[in-house]
């Protein structure tokens, strides 16, 4: 198995897949990807996953509508950083156990922390966020990740993906969605 950056030619099987999964499928460009492929199986994607960043609204220009709406209505961040959200995750289901997960995700992690927005000057890692299913918590709780357990501390704009979620998971899967961040001291 061998792992790359997603390609423009990937969105087909990364939709079909998140699709599959019943997961959100917004949000899914292809080069935000790492893409986990079967060397053996002429290339054959096997599973993937993303860093899809979130802009702080409140950043925006002065001048600009929704920066001051966000300002106005006191919406700024409740996190610090970049926010970077671990999305998308999915393993096609005869590679499942097999460690295909755990490298992307390992990948993902080691990706947001050495990422820094353009014109940043911050050295910190980003805030890296997540929602998941409650029977996949230990999976993310080995990579480094926690529950976030007051509403609250859901940065702003996980809370809606978050509310859906919970009506989609309980439909689809019969479960709980919940957010967890990293914990980027466990690592």
């Amino acid at each position: 198995m061998t792992l790359r950056r997603g390609v423009q030619s990937d969105a087909d099987a990364i939709r079909a897949g998140v699709l599959r999964e019943s997961m959100n499928p917004l949000g899914l460009d292809p080069t935000r990807f790492v893409v986990a492929v079967d060397d053996a199986r002429g290339g054959e994607i096997v599973g993937f996953g993303q860093l899809k960043p979130w802009e702080t609204l409140s950043d925006r220009p002065k001048d600009d509508v929704v920066g001051q709406l966000v300002r106005l209505m006191n919406l700024t961040p409740n996190w610090s950083g970049e926010l970077l959200e671990l999305a998308s995750l999915v393993v096609t289901k005869e590679r499942r156990g097999r460690g295909v997960g755990t490298a992307v995700a390992r990948r993902l992690v080691m990706d947001a922390k050495s990422a820094t927005g353009e014109g940043a000057t911050e050295t910190a890692p980003p805030t890296l966020c997540l929602l998941t299913l409650r029977s996949t918590i230990p999976f993310y709780e080995r990579l480094g990740f926690q529950e976030i357990v007051s509403p609250e501390y859901v940065p702003r704009p996980l809370q809606a993906e978050l509310a859906l979620g919970r009506i989609v998971a309980r439909l689809a899967r019969n479960d709980e969605c919940v957010a967890m961040k990293m914990d980027w001291e466990m690592l």
